[in-house]
């Protein structure tokens, strides 16, 4: 009889463009994925981590050959060049825009991409869910390297009714987590002064169109601040005409909007680009049903926030502008190689009977039906 199967096999070359923000996980974690799948692999890192890039050249030089790891270093015009290599696939961690232009690039050679991007990562907190460890586990999201990183909470929505009462426990808990304030060896500063001063630009511009900005955890007095460091800060009273409601923060800055009723709140979100992630704050599962249910976002965590990317059984990846394909475990072996089908023809082949000329079988057939 006949046999079929189904086989991965490698894709041959893999390109992969990681960023600065997390510049060993987010380089390893699709590298290593592509080679397991079979594949060779060319990386090209962000030029704004020089020293991190010169490990990895040694660490994968000192194991594999030139043919079969390859990390391509420099600036913008080298990472352009790169997008326009003709690989048999592409994995892109970044912003929304660069993303766009990478899968530009790649679609003149039909390069297959996967995109992971970002966007504004929501955070809804239930009415009379526990406060305080919501506040810890979104402190924790959000302030983790400063906020620099894509899954990071990028604004809250809480109970009208509990506003006051979750600003006054995310204080808390930011204080408890940095005694010292972004003083503390413990905060991250910011990667540069190009983006200290955008993050600048959003509180400014909040202020000035009347939000209320609120400084939280301990605030040392003296000016031994690190370089670039820019304080925990709560927006309150944003609106749809500033910045801060609308551009991916990827910092220290967390605006909370009220809302009235479950509703509302699934409303707002659903207004927006679909996000990289949403994380769900609540016991009650009808409400849970609902968020899971009528929202749409890479992935959920519910009640936490960003350990959802350290499970290797679940896929990793956004949706929308926040990012094409999934990668991470078993997905990421399914994007990196190709499923090959195989038939093998059995002794007996009954497609025989499909063959020209085609009168005589038919007529066999009627006749067979007709007596």
């Amino acid at each position: 009889g006949l046999h079929i199967e189904r086989v991965r096999t490698p894709l041959g070359v893999v390109g992969v463009m990681s960023p600065w923000n997390y510049p060993v996980n987010l380089a390893l974690m699709p590298v290593v994925t592509a080679i397991a799948a079979g594949n060779r692999v060319m990386l090209k890192p962000s030029e704004f981590t020089p020293v991190t890039n010169a490990l990895l050249a040694k660490m994968f030089g000192e194991i594999f050959a030139e043919d079969q790891f390859a990390i391509v270093t420099g600036d913008a015009a080298v990472g352009a060049a790169f997008t326009a290599l003709p690989f048999d696939h592409l994995v892109f961690t970044g912003s929304t825009a660069v993303g766009r232009s990478v899968m530009k690039a790649a679609s003149d050679n039909l390069v297959p991409v996967t995109l992971e991007l970002g966007g504004k990562s929501p955070s809804i907190v239930a009415k009379g869910n526990a406060l305080d460890q919501a506040a810890a586990s979104i402190a924790y999201g959000k302030l983790l390297s400063a906020g620099q990183t894509c899954i990071a909470p990028d604004y809250a929505l809480v109970h009208e009714s509990e506003v006051d009462a979750f600003v006054k426990a995310y204080d808390r808990k930011v204080t408890s987590f940095y005694p010292d304030g972004p003083t503390s060896e413990d905060y991250t500063s910011i990667i540069n002064e190009r983006h200290h001063a955008r993050l600048q630009s959003l509180i400014d511009d909040a202020r000035s169109k009347g939000a209320r900005i609120i400084e939280v955890g301990n605030r040392p007095s003296d000016a031994s601040r690190r370089l670039n460091t820019l304080a925990p800060t709560v927006v309150l009273g944003a609106t749809d005409d500033m910045s801060i409601a609308h551009e991916e923060i990827f910092g220290p800055v967390l605006p909370i909007f009220p809302y009235r009723d479950i509703e509302e709140a699934i409303a707002y979100v659903n207004a927006r680009p679909r996000p990289l992630a949403l994380y769900y704050f609540g016991a009650d599962d009808e409400d849970r049903r609902k968020v899971l249910s009528r929202t749409t976002s890479g992935n959920v965590t519910i009640n936490g926030t960003i350990m959802h990317i350290a499970q290797d059984d679940l896929p990793f990846g956004g949706v929308g502008p926040s990012g094409m394909g999934a990668y991470h475990g078993i997905e990421g072996f399914r994007t990196l190689s190709h499923a090959k089908g195989i038939y093998e023809q059995g002794r007996w082949n009954l497609s025989n009977l499909l063959r020209a000329p085609f009168r005589q079988p038919i007529d066999t057939v009627l006749n067979m039906m007709l007596r």
